[in-house]
């Protein structure tokens, strides 16, 4: 389970940076075949290639980690983080929650 949630979490940060595989493969220094099968979760990578991942992602550990705090706290809230980030409505679904949590503000 940590493996998919890393491999997933890989991939949404990279795409959100608008990073392409070989993008991130210049700056973790590591071979974009490789960097694809670790997103697609086909093998497990050892932490010192995580680092190189996370450093390529120009994050630190602690942000790239911050989606194993919001698991622990609210599950609904992870459930539905993920339906979102897999969701080919994404863009529209993630302005929608902006939009409520605009609302929800005082």
């Amino acid at each position: 389970m940590l493996n998919e949630m890393v491999a997933s979490q890989i991939r949404h940060y990279r795409t959100a940076k608008k990073m392409t595989l070989a993008d991130l493969s210049r700056t973790s220094e590591i071979d974009d075949t490789y960097l694809g099968r670790v997103e697609r979760n086909e093998i497990n990578i050892t932490l010192n290639t995580l680092e190189k991942i996370i450093k390529g992602l120009q994050m630190t550990p602690a942000q790239f980690f911050g989606f194993l705090e919001l698991e622990s706290d609210n599950p609904e809230l992870v459930k539905i983080v993920d339906l979102i980030q897999k969701s080919p409505n994404k863009e529209k679904l993630t302005s929608i929650a902006k939009e409520i949590v605009k609302l929800s503000e005082p």
